[in-house]
């Protein structure tokens, strides 16, 4: 099977993940290619491929805009084959913002137009090194405080591997 993985990535969390599955599936004899959204040079079709992987971050309350627009741009063919959005985000890491990450999914597929055979909810990571005052000071006092310690020195990654990996060999041999 030929499986395109179309990503946005913001963190570098998302690339990781898309990366990840990649891995998944050339593991399984499947061709894949890997295309990030935001890159303008790359070129493709989306019906050269069997399968589509779509995967963005939310920052903001939103998936990149490069990515809906990615996903509205290309919807007809997406609506018409096997799609699995993988969306990552902290809310998706904790049982009481869960619904939150469901909302942000309706949101980019209500603004998309797609209806994905699959979606997944996948747990980001949160990495201080990278933050500005600003970006720490909204971590610290927003919903997701009560989980994340005061002490923002290292990387803390949320991500469910083997949840994920389950979820795609799933989608891949559906």
């Amino acid at each position: 099977m030929n499986v395109l993985i179309a990503y946005a990535t913001t963190e570098g969390q998302t690339q990781k993940i898309a990366k990840f599955i990649e891995g998944i599936l050339e593991e399984g004899g499947h061709q894949v290619q890997l295309h990030n959204v935001s890159d303008p040079s790359g070129r493709l079709t989306v019906s050269d491929y069997d399968k589509v992987i779509v995967a963005g971050s939310v920052h903001s309350g939103k998936h990149q805009s490069d990515l809906q627009l990615f996903v509205f741009a290309n919807r007809e063919r997406l609506n018409d084959m096997p799609g699995l959005l993988v969306s990552v985000s902290l809310a998706a890491a904790f049982p009481d913002t869960a619904e939150e990450a469901r909302g942000y999914v309706g949101a980019l597929l209500e603004v998309a137009q797609w209806q994905p055979t699959l979606t997944v909810l996948v747990a980001g990571a949160v990495k201080p090194g990278i933050y500005d005052w600003f970006q720490q000071s909204a971590l610290l006092e927003g919903d997701l405080a009560a989980h994340l310690d005061e002490d923002l020195s290292g990387t803390k990654e949320f991500t469910d591997w083997e949840g994920l990996k389950q979820k795609v060999t799933a989608f891949a041999g559906a």
